[in-house]
């Protein structure tokens, strides 16, 4: 587990990161539940096989590693993507199947994020022995910052366009 640290990070902040932003982007331009859910799983599915290709190319592009720990780490980049990544995505499901209310998704899934980029930035710290609360802090505000940035995009070209 510990030589694949890097990845597993590097993998898991990305998926909950870049899907959240596919989230806060659509909601700040006022599109459907529905449209949201499938922007985040095209998202994931196609994001996540990119990272895992691009982590396990980038392996190879190392004259010390071996093909078959170049294909640990594309894979390991991979399942954190997806794992990580289905997170922001978990509250629209669960609201679309079960509250129906649209406007209640954007917050519970605000909240959800919060507690998975907290979560990998302890599991982080512990496996690279850093500073627990130093980075749970840059773990959120990296996520946050995108999320905002997103969010500003969506209702930036909702308004223009």
């Amino acid at each position: 587990m510990k030589k694949h640290v890097s990845a597993i990070v590097y993998g898991g902040l990305d998926g909950i990161i870049t899907t959240f932003a596919v989230v806060a982007g659509s909601v700040g331009g006022n599109v459907s539940n529905i449209v949201i859910i499938i922007l985040g799983f095209s998202n994931l599915l196609a994001d996540g096989f990119s990272m895992g290709a691009g982590a396990y190319l980038s392996a190879t592009s190392d004259n010390n590693q071996s093909k078959s720990k170049a294909l640990a780490a594309g894979i390991a980049t991979f399942i954190s993507f997806n794992v990580f990544g289905l997170i922001p995505l978990g509250a629209y499901l669960i609201t679309n199947a079960f509250i129906h209310d649209k406007a209640i998704a954007f917050p519970i899934a605000f909240v959800i994020v919060g507690v998975a980029l907290a979560l990998l930035g302890w599991v982080k710290a512990n496996l690279s022995e850093q500073k627990v609360r130093t980075e749970i802090l840059r773990t959120l505000s990296v996520g946050y910052v995108a999320a905002i940035v997103a969010y500003g995009v969506g209702i930036l070209l909702n308004y223009y366009l």
